[in-house]
């Protein structure tokens, strides 16, 4: 799929305005999302403000994982630190309906961009903070990387499992808090349709991962009176399969379904045994059975043993790589991707926005911008505009 490269916003967040002086990965991603659905983001930065811009690889200059989180955005180069740039700030800051950031505290209100200095120029204005453990707090003032927050939050020796804590191999808890960020934004604009009334929002990704992640982990601590007894949280669910060209992974959890699954692969004795009477006891027994059939699996190709599930109706897929998922029939048909054309950089791949819109299409539809790349455009982001 190639997508227009209008810089005319289409989704449902058309006509919303952003000012992002955030960096890295938890704020632009935030503002990818909302650029995504048709929000006009303006990026304030300077030269070296930005350490995603060198990070390799690069073409032409631009970086793939700069581009890939800054997607349909204008970028000014400004100097925050002079007075002139303060101003200047200060003046988009004005026509803007969301300001976003995410420095450690205190560093937005030495440069003159705190909450309390910016709702002077707008009181309409949503204030978005994004920070590693909150304002306040003993750990207010220490950085905050992605693998602190997923060592700090308790889900990485759930992960490593018998081989010790492992971290997952992506930035993901500066994503996912992101993904909270621009929901919390957008209840915010809500909030302000309804009211007239801007405010601070702030999201930590202490408590933004945690509130993702570990909600399978709080089964054994919701009910802190009741004395019940601890479930495992490991399932063989999680379990891949190896086929003879491959591996596949699925879930079975209704025993109509175990029975298919035990005739399919010819062990039908499992089906009266005691420890698969119901759902919860074939999840607490999965490795029993995954074991049983386990030989029998790895004698099949992937095709052949997807094709006896999808017949008996029992959810499993192969497990691809990344480079099989991006060819997929899967993919294509869900338009996971899409292309924009470009007359400097060529064909860009991006990761399509998942949600379809009957009325209000959003995706990517231009590609990231160079540094300062829409200076010339700074007077009418200053001329005056209805918030």
């Amino acid at each position: 799929m190639t997508a227009d490269t209008s810089p005319v916003g289409s989704g449902p967040c058309a006509g919303v305005r952003i000012v992002d002086m955030s960096s890295m990965v938890a704020g632009p991603f935030c503002s990818a999302i909302l650029a995504d659905l048709g929000a006009e983001v303006i990026r304030v930065e300077s030269a070296g403000s930005e350490p995603m811009r060198a990070k390799f690889p690069l073409h032409n200059g631009m970086a793939a994982m700069f581009e890939q989180m800054n997607r349909g955005k204008k970028s000014v180069s400004v100097d925050v630190k002079s007075e002139e740039g303060r101003k200047l700030v200060h003046g988009l800051v004005k026509n803007a309906d969301i300001f976003l950031q995410n420095s450690r505290p205190g560093v937005m209100e030495r440069l003159g961009f705190g909450y309390e200095e910016l709702k002077k120029h707008n009181d309409k204005l949503i204030y978005v903070s994004v920070s590693g453990f909150g304002d306040t707090g003993p750990f207010a003032n220490r950085p905050a990387y992605d693998m602190v927050i997923q060592g700090l939050t308790g889900f990485m020796p759930v992960q490593g499992g018998d081989q010790g804590p492992a971290a997952i191999r992506a930035t993901v808890a500066d994503r996912i808090t992101a993904m909270w960020a621009a929901n919390a934004a957008m209840a915010a604009l809500l909030h302000r349709h309804r009211t007239g009334e801007g405010q601070k929002v702030s999201v930590n990704m202490t408590s933004a991962y945690t509130a993702f992640m570990l909600v399978d982990q709080m089964q054994n601590h919701t009910f802190k009176t009741a004395g019940l007894d601890s479930v495992d949280v490991w399932l063989a669910s999680y379990r891949a399969l190896k086929t003879a060209d491959g591996a596949v992974i699925g879930m079975i959890l209704k025993p109509a379904q175990l029975v298919k699954f035990c005739n399919a692969l010819n062990c039908p004795d499992l089906i009266d045994d005691p420890r698969f009477a119901d759902a919860m006891s074939i999840l607490r027994n999965g490795d029993v059975l995954y074991d049983r059939v386990a030989a029998t699996v790895a004698q099949m190709t992937t095709k052949d043993f997807v094709a006896l599930m999808d017949e008996a109706q029992i959810p499993f897929g192969r497990v691809n790589t990344f480079d099989e998922f991006m060819q997929s029939e899967e993919a294509h048909h869900s338009n996971v991707f899409v292309e924009l054309d470009d007359p400097t950089f060529g064909t860009i791949k991006h990761i399509n926005y998942p949600a379809t819109f009957e009325r209000s299409p959003a995706n990517a539809t231009r590609r990231a911008p160079l540094l300062g790349e829409h200076n010339a455009e700074i007077p009418n982001f200053l001329a005056e505009r209805s918030v």
